[in-house]
Parts: C-alpha cells; structure tokens; sequence
C-alpha cells in the first residue's frame, strides 16, 4: 500500500512539473521569446523612485510582472519598451529600457540595425558597448503590458534574493536547506501511513463473545 502511495504521489508531482514546463513552452511560443514573462528588478523605469527628477510617474516599478513579445526588429520605433541582453556572453541578464535612437545597418558597427536605449529614470542614454546603442540581434522581446497582480513580482524577487546570490548566480545555503526539506517533506507525506482507527460499529449478526481469531484480528490492526 506504501509503495503504491508513494509511487501515485511521484507519478502526480512529475506530472504538475510536466505540465508547468508544457504551459511554459506553449507561451514561449505563443509570444514569441524566450523571456515571455519577466519583472522588474531595477527602479531604471521609475522616475519617482528618484526624488532628484521631481516626478511622480513611474513607468515601470520595482516587481513589476510584465509581459513581451518577440517582434521582428525592424519593426521598433522610436518609444518603444524593448528587453535586451547586456552583454551576450551572460544572456540571462536583461536590461528593460526604451528605444531613444536608431542607428541604420550601414552606420552601425555590427552591420545590422542598431538601437540607441535609456531608462527612463536615467540621466542619459546607455553605453553598455562603447558604441553607444546594441544590436538587433541582443534584442529578447518588446514589451506589451504588465500583469496587474499586485506583491506577486515582489514576492518573487523576495524569494529568489532568498534562495539565489544575484552576484553568482548559485543557490544560496538556505536555498540548498529548503529544496533539501521540500524533497524530504514530500517523501515524508507520501511514505508515512497514519495509523488506523479501530471501528466502533459490529457487523450485524455478530457475537458478542470474542473468539481467538477475533482476538489476533483486532491486535494486527492496532498495530
């Protein structure tokens, strides 16, 4: 019986994880990106998170669940929210900043359309290159809105500065200790049996004088 609960019980959780990577997959696919849904961990978008610019508008704030697309390139115009890569050689790190400037494939030194970006919060255009804009190429997506799911992004920036160092990109000790006690805690539901609770009602026609074999019954079940 043990076996069989803990095998149902691995077989359900295998299939949740199944199905999440599926749902995944699909809006990836759906939008276009690899980066379907991100947020916001910078204030680069927010200008009243600055009290030097005197402004009370806040384009993008800190947690904030947004949604991109992935769209072709030449597409963007001046204005628009783009995500972007810093640097490919760590494409996990992302920059959402607005489109300020275009540079032509024929003026740009990678030979392709180019984008001069700024947050909107910032003083002045970014110069993550030296040349003073990026690619196409380092473009990930556009952005199209923000999930209206008030503390989620925040909560999810709480636990992954829990569980991961944002320097390293490596698990955290704690973050080691709570995936270690979710797999044991899993394990625990599934394998420990509570214990049984002896019937209080008597199958009709029952004697009421016990007999050996009752006896030996109603011993192994209590046991």
């Amino acid at each position: 019986m043990r076996k069989n609960q803990t095998a149902r019980g691995l077989f359900l959780v295998g299939l949740v994880i199944l199905g999440a990577i599926a749902v995944w997959g699909g809006i990836r696919v759906a939008l276009n990106t690899q980066y379907p849904i991100l947020v916001v961990s910078s204030s680069s978008m927010c200008q009243s998170d600055h009290p030097e610019l005197h402004s009370t508008q806040c384009t993008l704030p800190v947690g904030a669940l947004i949604v991109m697309r992935g769209m072709d390139t030449m597409t963007i115009a001046n204005g628009t929210i783009i995500v972007f890569m810093k640097n490919p050689a760590d494409p996990g790190y992302l920059i959402v900043h607005r489109v300020v400037g275009i540079v032509p494939a024929s003026s740009s030194a990678y030979n392709q359309i180019s984008f001069r970006t700024k947050g909107d919060a910032n003083s002045g255009p970014d110069n993550w290159t030296g040349y003073g804009y990026i690619p196409a190429s380092w473009v990930e997506g556009v952005y199209q809105y923000t999930i209206p799911i008030p503390y989620l992004g925040s909560a999810i920036l709480q636990i992954r500065d829990f569980m991961y160092n944002s320097s390293t990109g490596q698990l955290n000790p704690q973050g080691i200790l709570v995936i270690a006690a979710l797999i044991v805690a899993l394990f625990a539901f599934e394998v420990i049996e509570p214990g049984k609770k002896p019937s209080s009602s008597k199958n009709a026609g029952a004697s009421d004088t016990p007999t050996p074999e009752t006896n030996q019954s109603k011993s192994t079940a209590h046991g």
